[in-house]
């Protein structure tokens, strides 16, 4: 036990010791420290921040794609995607018929695995208040349902009741930006009249701002929510719309897919030998593609911090072979002494590490810099903890690799010669 008591004491003092000599060669030497470590701070930097990029692109799209859940169906006339076996062949897409209200009603009514169907259309249409206006957005006009499938939170006033959705009443729930165009305050739009296509219409909600989302289906911000029925009477009952559905519980997503093609096949009458000409659409495309795209980046950034790091590594190695250089004659002191190989391995081990971990520092601290500064519109870069001890284990293996060549020539330097060499 106090063998080991003894060790564990050396080894503690043999690390304090290097690191001090590492502080010291960076105090000394302060400009080609400098440019040594500027490889590994580059490539440090790379690399988290390309793990900062891609941990906002997630985020950003996660925001996006909970506009419609994960699990939800979206059926449509056009894809999202071409399937795997052909082209997107849109000449096709474009010559189907609308999804109506009366396929949404016939779904409704006859599938057992959909928890929630709603329906809606959009239109664009001005929305005005007294001298101001709204034109950057669109009309929204849904049944019942389309809020908890969309995922539609009323910050201010409320969302439609049963009896308005039922009886196409004249009202309507805005984005946050349509509401401060219109009214300058958000809170102040509950209870006022705005005119959409000239009918008058009370606003008795407003969504909670959401933000930009590159992968958005349903900007919020920008739409006013109307009944269905009041949407048909401005914009006509024959304007095509699209139909969400969301499966229960137990119900497979294969399982409710199937079942909800069988239904529109149904409805439309298509003979077996006819193909499906309606698309049942999911978000899992989104994420496949951007996991894709997610990984070409971090590639892309991995072989730019490769590239960086293995200059810093070299400067880190030339520096560590100086240093052996300038301390022959102490090396041999200490061998004559009694030190062993691994003493004097484990020093210079240490030293090269704390020079390359003050590297990785340098570009974690950049990186970190910049993420609370750099805000762009939809995006939220921030340094996970996560990020930074990965950047941190990566300078410490770059400084254990570039500092074991000098290291082990140290060790095995000859104490009678090294001690008669002029320092």
């Amino acid at each position: 036990m106090k063998d080991y008591v003894r060790r564990v004491r050396i080894v503690s003092k043999i690390f304090a010791e290097s690191a001090v000599m590492a502080l010291v060669s960076i105090k000394n030497d302060k400009f080609r420290t400098f440019l040594s470590l500027l490889g590994v701070s580059i490539g440090i930097f790379s690399i988290v921040a390309v793990f900062c990029a891609v941990g906002a692109l997630k985020s950003n799209i996660d925001e996006g794609l909970s506009a419609f859940g994960s699990d939800v169906v979206y059926i449509d006339t056009w894809p999202f995607s071409a399937d795997d076996e052909e082209d997107f062949k849109w000449w096709e897409y474009r010559l189907r018929p609308d999804i109506n209200e009366i396929e949404y009603n016939f779904i409704r009514k006859y599938s057992r695995t959909a928890q929630t169907v709603s329906y809606f259309s959009t239109a664009y249409a001005l929305a005005k208040y007294g001298g101001n206006s709204f034109s950057n957005g669109y009309v929204v006009s849904c049944s019942s349902g389309f809020d908890v499938l969309s995922n539609v939170s009323v910050e201010y006033g409320r969302y439609f009741s049963s009896s308005e959705i039922v009886g196409g009443a004249n009202v309507a729930v805005i984005g946050s930006e349509v509401a401060a165009s219109l009214f300058g305050d958000v809170d102040s739009a509950v209870g006022k009249i705005i005119k959409i296509k000239g009918v008058d219409t009370a606003v008795i909600g407003v969504i909670k701002k959401e933000g930009s989302s590159i992968v958005s289906l349903f900007q919020k911000d920008v739409a006013v929510l109307v009944p269905l029925n009041f949407g048909k009477s401005m914009f006509g009952a024959g304007k095509s719309g699209s139909i969400l559905a969301s499966p229960k519980d137990n119900v497979t997503s294969e399982e409710f897919q199937g079942e909800l093609r069988q239904l529109m096949r149904a409805q439309r009458r298509l003979k077996p030998s006819q193909k499906d000409n309606f698309a049942i659409n999911t978000m899992t495309f989104l994420i496949d593609a951007i996991d894709a795209i997610t990984g070409i980046v971090e590639r892309v950034g991995w072989i730019v911090a490769c590239f960086s790091l293995l200059i810093g590594g070299f400067g880190i190695a030339n520096i560590m072979f100086v240093s052996v250089k300038e301390r022959t004659s102490q090396i041999g002191i200490q061998k004559a002494l009694g030190a062993p190989d691994y003493v004097i391995l484990t020093q210079f081990l240490v030293e090269a590490s704390v020079l390359s971990l003050s590297g990785g520092l340098m570009g974690i601290m950049t990186v970190w810099l910049i993420c609370q500064f750099v805000h762009p519109d939809g995006f939220a870069f921030s340094l996970a903890l996560s990020d930074a001890v990965r950047g941190l284990t990566i300078s410490l293996v770059i400084g254990i690799l570039s500092g074991f060549l000098p290291a082990r020539s140290a060790a095995r330097l000859n104490p009678v010669e090294s001690i008669s060499q002029t320092v």
